[in-house]
């Protein structure tokens, strides 16, 4: 048996309770790659680039490959690989991959483009993320959270995953777009689809007409009746062009919405439900965060760098041949930058394969690099550590339910656990 057969099994099923959750977490690689480690770095040590994509790899369908038949492929292994990759966007284009972004974004893609429509499109949006926007977020984050604690503190054991982690990310971002609250069920299942490679081609098209149908009425009410939330910033934001501004257009903002819902809803949730199953894991550390607070960004950085929710970064197209690392890199290839294998690089961090977060304070590439650094980074902090502090201070004894099955980290594009069963009291 090889290294590849060990860590990937037969019979992946996804995780989730419903069909959708199953179906898109299963296309990304949940259950069928549970530690993609210990192969990442069998490859790593074989040089900074590999000549193939991360499902190549592990022998995978890759849910991606379809939009560039017979493209060579390259992934990144190494931190300074990936960080170069991710420093060069004229060699490396984002605006080469509009065709994979398409069907979830449409035309505006903040993903799939390149300078200066990026900046563009990202100062547009950056107002909302900065500081002086963080009280919108944070005014629907901690009632959220007592809100589902409300649901279930009574009971002593819970399902943390599915019924705490996954229930507050998307409520968040969907109150900011003006969701209606009995929506946000639908919602959730086509931001789902939303999330790149996620669901087939047409299932991600019919996903996001879905999305603009039901943001173009509450853009039209917004017009009418502006509110303190990010429909609203975004009607009277304007674009700066050659000849001076320019109101953005509602196609812009349903496409800016379409960028940002799934990163909103998917990403934060996945990386909570990694957070705490490592903490339960660790359960002298979990007793130590309740009366040492201050140690709970220590613990989100060190998780987000040793087992974040994304192994890669959006693809990148060579626009010219290039050499990366000593690797060449023929015009028209792909290349992934490995954002996890590069978090998890012995010559950038000592003992990476260990969850210390103690460990010396050093940047990762977990939120990304470069022009594509994640817009929503700190918002992301904030609501992690927002909802560990809420279970901390209202479940005492925060456990693993032994009579549920051990939880797993699993996945490859996007990386989650299979549950977060818990006791307390």
């Amino acid at each position: 048996m090889t290294l590849k057969d060990e860590i990937s099994p037969a019979g992946a099923s996804g995780v989730g309770r419903y069909d959708w959750e199953r179906e898109t977490t299963q296309r990304t690689g949940a259950g069928a790659v549970d530690d993609p480690y210990p192969l990442i770095a069998v490859r790593r040590a074989e040089g900074p680039v590999a000549s193939d994509s991360f499902f190549g790899m592990f022998g995978l369908p890759d849910p991606m490959a379809a939009a560039w038949p017979g493209a060579q492929r390259f992934a990144t292994l190494s931190y300074a690989a990936t960080e170069a990759v991710l420093r060069d966007n004229v060699t490396f284009s984002n605006a080469g991959i509009r065709r994979m972004t398409e069907d979830v974004f449409g035309p505006v893609s903040l993903m799939g483009s390149d300078d200066p429509e990026h900046r563009q499109f990202r100062l547009l949006i950056q107002p909302a993320f900065g500081k002086k926007a963080m009280g919108l977020w944070t005014s629907w984050v901690k009632p959220r959270l007592d809100e589902l604690i409300d649901g279930f503190v009574e009971q002593g054991r819970a399902e943390l995953y599915f019924d705490y982690c996954a229930q507050f990310p998307v409520f968040v971002i969907a109150m900011t777009l003006g969701v209606a609250r009995e929506d946000l069920d639908h919602f959730h299942e086509l931001a789902a689809k939303l999330q790149i490679g996620a669901a087939p081609p047409d299932e991600a098209r019919a996903a996001r007409f879905q999305v603009e149908d039901y943001m173009r009425r509450v853009i039209a009410a917004r017009r009418v009746q502006p509110r303190d939330d990010l429909i609203s910033l975004l009607i009277d934001s304007e674009l700066k062009t050659a000849e001076g501004s320019e109101k953005i257009t509602e196609e812009q903002i349903l496409g800016l919405v379409c960028n940002l819902l799934p990163a909103g809803a998917g990403t934060t949730y996945r990386s909570l439900g990694i957070v705490l199953v490592t903490l339960l894991q660790r359960p002298e550390l979990l007793a130590r965060l309740y009366g040492e607070r201050d140690l709970i960004p220590l613990v989100i950085e060190e998780a987000l760098r040793w087992n974040g929710p994304v192994l890669t970064a959006p693809f990148r197209l060579a626009t010219a041949d290039a050499e990366i690392e000593g690797v060449k890199i023929p015009k028209g290839a792909l290349v992934e930058p490995g954002i996890a294998a590069a978090n998890r690089d012995p010559a950038r961090f000592d003992q990476p394969d260990a969850f210390d977060p103690f460990r010396p304070a050093q940047a990762n590439l977990a939120f990304s690099f470069g022009s594509h650094f994640c817009v929503g980074g700190q918002v992301a902090r904030m609501e992690l550590r927002s909802a560990l502090n809420a279970l901390l201070d209202r479940l005492p004894n925060l456990r693993m339910d032994p009579d549920a099955p051990p939880p797993q980290l699993t996945g490859l594009l996007y990386r989650m656990p299979t549950g977060v069963p818990v006791v307390w009291g």
